[in-house]
């Protein structure tokens, strides 16, 4: 039987890292001071006590390098040098663990937040404590997450109050000399310059619309007021014309049309009788005016003044005719001009 005492003195020694040992020779190295000398294994059967006592010296040595290895790997993942962790226990026993091989980890951030800490032995844990998002390179303030908007939306226009037809009629004198260029800002209208289809009226203008005469028109120039123009066409300008056109005949007459809007407008219509009785008639959106003028001797003339207003797209209509006649060939009733503004 092997000498025990001896095994566990040699294997003492070994593992407290002695320096040098001679396998065939035993322990011939000088006593510590203070102790005794070691005793040296006898040669022969004790070579096999001694390769017993190396093994388990060795199994030793490895326990005390793999606790070495462990602190080291745990010092370096500290300064940040190391990127797979494995984490290594200690089961206990004499026979060395064999570990599977460790997946390869992701490579660690360099995170100032990260704080490296020791568990109980044989374990080491890394934790990591929430970081504020990395500031924005262009401004170097923290990303925030934008805030939506929201538009309120304009409340709805109200529809224009709808426009209520007016219409009124009066009737005056006619001045002695009218303009009508500086009267008629919208257009204006005169009739029978140079015959009984003569018509002339404001260059720009198109609004007042003839639609013709009932019974036959003819021309006449002794109209006690005077009419004056310029910018008109095709003549472009007269001065002082006595001119105007008549109808003969009970029911004879003369029509004119005019647009409407919602502005209030006004139309001027110069007219007169000869021995005869006239009657104006205005009708618009189902409105009607009326007004009247009669001479049994003579000639008269009036200027007839039109308010009127409607929703777009209405029109004014407007007749001038005879409704008695004093002369046995020709009452009549006549037209000079019409302005609108």
């Amino acid at each position: 039987m092997p000498d025990r005492k001896a095994e566990r003195s040699s294997r003492l020694r070994i593992g407290g890292w002695l320096a040098s040992r001679d396998d065939t020779a035993g322990d011939n190295r000088p006593a510590l001071p203070g102790r005794p000398p070691a005793r040296a294994l006898p040669p022969g059967p004790g070579h096999a006590a001694r390769d017993i006592a190396a093994a388990a010296t060795a199994a030793e040595i490895g326990r005390h390098r793999a606790g070495r290895r462990w602190w080291r790997l745990a010092a370096a993942a500290a300064a940040g040098t190391v990127t797979v962790i494995a984490i290594v226990q200690n089961t206990g026993g004499d026979q060395p663990t064999t570990l599977p091989a460790a997946a390869p980890g992701p490579v660690w951030p360099a995170d100032p937040s990260a704080t490296w800490s020791l568990s109980p032995p044989g374990q080491a844990t890394i934790s990591l404590e929430p970081s504020s998002p990395a500031p924005s390179p262009s401004t170097g303030a923290t990303s925030a997450r934008p805030v939506p908007t929201t538009t309120t939306p304009s409340p709805p226009k109200a529809n224009p109050a709808p426009v209520r037809p007016a219409l009124t009629v009066s009737a005056g004198q006619v001045p002695t000399l009218v303009d009508l260029s500086a009267e008629g800002t919208r257009d204006w209208v005169h009739f029978g310059l140079d015959d009984p289809s003569s018509i002339n009226r404001r260059s720009s203008g198109n609004s007042i619309e003839d639609l013709g005469t009932t019974g036959s028109r003819g021309r006449y120039e002794n109209n006690p007021q005077r009419f004056t123009w310029s910018g008109g066409r095709p003549t472009g300008a007269a001065a002082r014309t006595p001119t105007g056109v008549y109808a003969c005949g009970e029911g004879s007459g003369f029509t004119l049309r005019v647009p409407a809007g919602p502005a209030t407008r006004t139309l001027r219509l110069y007219a007169g009788v000869w021995m005869a009785g006239g009657k104006l008639t205005t009708t618009l959106n189902g409105l009607t005016r009326t007004r009247t003028l009669e001479n049994r001797e003579a000639i008269s003339t009036n200027r007839f003044e039109i308010k009127f207003r409607a929703p777009a797209g209405s029109k004014l209509t407007l007749t001038w005719k005879a409704t008695d006649v004093y002369h046995p060939t020709c009452g009549n009733v006549d037209m000079q001009a019409a302005t609108l503004s």
